[in-house]
């Protein structure tokens, strides 16, 4: 029976295109049932110059079931203006019968075209509907920024430029592993640097450190000047260096995944803050505790008013950052925390349900002993409780960060390549909503729409 399968490109377009509508049909029907719905919206650029527009949708229902799925993705062949981002984004709505009024949330990248204080698309957005918006600047991105206060690129320079040298050629690189091999290094190679990929300058830090001296001999060998590697200045901001990008790597990774709640994500953030206190307290107090790497180095050589000063730097852009997290951090604590909420502060209209919430001992256990989704959806009725649940479900569905519109987009650089350039528009988005959706395609009812055609 194989061979009578058809498997020309025009069929397998087909294919493609009827398990994407599919797809986006039952997406259709569940996003009907939830009450609110957020969007995150990010813009990439692919391998021919198509500004591709990623727009992923978060509802939930009032059973707290969570629906996260790409919505659209939108190829936009002239300017990507804020109005022109908006124009798409509303008829993405319109095409999935999503109605204005249950948007609850936006987030965005933090491009100027998204969030201009006039003609930005989220400004757009919100003068079009009728109710509040809660609107977020991703996360992830802001983190970025942040780690950019640590203006070290001193050290950057050096390693960025060793790390090339040495991969750049591939003599040097051939060279440069079989010289670790003699040596029974650790590793069997540097790691490259790549300014948009977030975790790449904590691990090429990490693996330069790792390999100080088989890097020196190397480099030394090949007649490159590597005074700097003497410098005992230098090296000790290298270790610096490579222990604070450590934790600021590690905040990135969880702040990183799908289905995360906003008060987690923030509650990362908060933490962070109060470990960068301690650092600098701590720093100013010569003590260097929690920088493993650069409590190797001569103590007495080591800088730390530079380092506290340095630290402080980033305590104060994570402080002047996500003010659009802390400026819902009531409303997140509510949500969040209900039994640690002054019912008096609350609003009016959450005061009366606080107190019976408060005043249940078996809800309190559950609390204590269940996840915030599993504690909202099984012990939390509409009946008791309408305006929590209500509000729950406003938070439940936020997007915090943008984190999977760039998961997306590396996958359509691996889709869209430059031997697959040609590829429409529309058979992307069908291949990039097969390959990310969770939502089933019924292959019974589209077998039932075919008919074998057998040549004779």
């Amino acid at each position: 029976m194989v061979e009578k399968i058809s498997l020309s490109h025009q069929t397998i377009a087909r294919r493609v295109d009827d398990l994407s509508s599919n797809i986006a049909d039952s997406l259709t029907k569940r996003l009907g049932a939830c009450p609110f719905y957020s969007l995150g919206v990010d813009e990439s650029t692919d391998v021919s110059d198509t500004a591709q527009l990623a727009i992923f949708v978060r509802g939930v229902t009032k059973e707290f079931q969570i629906v996260e799925e790409l919505l659209d993705l939108c190829s936009m062949k002239g300017k990507t203006t804020g109005q022109d981002i908006f124009n798409e984004v509303k008829r993405v709505l319109l095409k999935f019968n999503l109605p204005e009024d249950k948007l609850c949330g936006l987030t965005t990248d933090g491009a100027p075209a998204m969030i201009g204080k006039h003609n930005g698309f989220v400004s757009l957005m919100a003068k079009s509907v009728p109710q509040n918006v809660i609107t977020h600047h991703c996360i992830i991105h802001q983190e970025q920024l942040c780690a950019k206060a640590l203006e070290m690129t001193h050290v950057m320079e050096k390693v960025v430029s060793t790390v090339n040298f040495i991969r750049a050629k591939g003599l040097n690189h051939r060279q440069f592993q079989a010289f670790l091999a003699e040596m029974g290094a650790d590793h069997d190679d540097v790691i490259y640097f790549c300014q948009v990929r977030w975790l790449s300058r904590a691990a090429t830090l990490s693996r330069f450190w790792s390999l100080l001296n088989e890097i020196k001999t190397f480099m030394t060998n090949k007649g490159k000047d590597v005074t700097f590697l003497d410098d005992a200045s230098w090296l000790n901001d290298l270790a610096f260096l490579v222990d604070i990008t450590k934790y600021l790597s590690d905040l990135n990774i969880k702040l990183q995944g799908k289905e995360q709640f906003v008060n987690k994500l923030y509650e990362h953030i908060q933490s962070f803050v109060h470990k960068l206190e301690l650092f600098q307290k701590q720093l100013n107090e010569k003590i260097a505790t929690h920088f493993t790497v650069l409590m190797t180095r001569s103590a007495h050589s080591i800088n730390h008013d530079k380092y506290s000063a340095l630290v402080g730097n980033l305590l104060n852009e994570f402080k002047n950052r996500f003010s659009d997290f802390r400026e819902h951090s009531d409303e997140l604590k509510i949500f969040a925390d209900p039994f640690g909420t002054n019912v008096t502060n609350a609003p009016d209209m959450f005061q009366m349900e606080l107190i019976d919430m408060q005043s249940n001992g078996d809800l309190k256990r559950a609390f204590s002993e269940h996840t915030l989704h599993t504690f909202y959806s099984k012990y939390i009725t509409w009946d008791s409780f309408p305006n929590l649940s209500n509000h729950a479900l406003r938070f439940i569905a936020l997007f915090g960060s943008t984190y999977c519109c760039e998961q997306l987009f590396s996958r359509l650089k691996s889709i869209k390549t430059k031997s697959r350039s040609l590829l429409t528009d529309g058979h992307l988005s069908g291949i990039l909503r097969i390959a990310t959706s969770s939502v089933p395609a019924d292959i019974e009812h589209l077998c039932k729409q075919k008919q074998c055609q057998v040549s004779h």
